[in-house]
């Protein structure tokens, strides 16, 4: 019985995720995806369509507005990820840059903040385009981005291999590290300096400085990551001034986050 509510499940999430891939799609778009019966489809379809996880526009299912109750329910529930939106437009503003909060979920980073300074002409990390318009949710593979480095260094070895195992090491672009055992090595220079660096790894000519967040009980809690066009990040602002600033606002951001958890649990 449990194994049959396993099935279900993931058949619902598959056509969950199938039509976010595909920007909508009808049954019949579906049924040739998936390898699923048109029957099976439809049921789970018209259930998904009635508690408004889904949408139908015509023959198009897309997703619905309630994963939007969902999401932000989940980014708002723990009070370090609401300290962290402040440390992430406050580091924005101070540094003139784009800033960007990532959680590590089943494997990958999942952006729960981001701050695009109104000055920045830098186009989006995801989207490229040149506005504020907000990429939250958006999945990245850990070894492309500095927050995934970052986070990726605070885990033990055999965690990473289970996460790679998983994922591989897609190259985004020629610059992406896609061999296992340098990418070990590039872990370790993190663990060692606490900045993680990337230079156009997840897109060409973007560079990202990184570096972890940590819980209260020394657990990994996300990474915070400042990043821009190679232009503006060269030699010491790179090297120092931005590191510098960063390692600031992260202490400080752990800081803040030990004091609330000591107000929560022992007042």
């Amino acid at each position: 019985m449990d194994e049959q509510i396993a099935r279900t499940t993931i058949r619902s999430l598959s056509l969950v995720n199938t039509i976010q891939r595909l920007d909508g799609a009808t049954l019949d778009e579906l049924t040739t995806e998936l390898d699923m019966a048109r029957s099976t489809i439809h049921i789970h379809l018209r259930t998904l369509d009635t508690h408004g996880y889904l949408t139908k526009n015509g023959e198009v299912y897309h997703i619905g507005l309630r994963f939007l109750n969902h999401g932000e329910y989940a980014r708002s529930r723990k009070h370090a990820y609401v300290l962290a939106e402040e440390a992430v437009t406050d580091l924005s503003n101070r540094i003139d840059e784009e800033v960007e909060f990532v959680v590590e979920n089943n494997g990958r980073g999942i952006l729960v903040h981001e701050s695009f300074h109104p000055d920045s002409q830098f186009v989006l990390k995801d989207s490229h385009l040149s506005s504020p318009a907000t990429t939250t949710g958006i999945y990245y593979d850990l070894h492309t981005i500095a927050t995934g480095k970052a986070i990726l260094a605070e885990y033990s070895e055999k965690y990473i291999d289970e996460i790679l195992d998983q994922w591989g090491l897609k190259e985004q672009t020629e610059n992406t590290i896609t061999d296992r055992s340098s990418l070990l090595e590039n872990l370790e220079t993190v663990r060692q300096s606490g900045i993680a660096f990337t230079d156009g790894e997840y897109m060409e000519g973007l560079r990202e400085v990184g570096r972890r967040v940590k819980n209260p009980d020394g657990s990994v809690l996300g990474a915070i990551a400042v990043f821009g066009p190679t232009y503006r990040f060269q030699n010491d602002r790179i090297d120092d001034e931005i590191p510098k600033i960063l390692k600031d606002v992260t202490l400080s951001l752990e800081t803040r986050i030990e004091e609330a958890y000591r107000e929560e649990h022992f007042e």
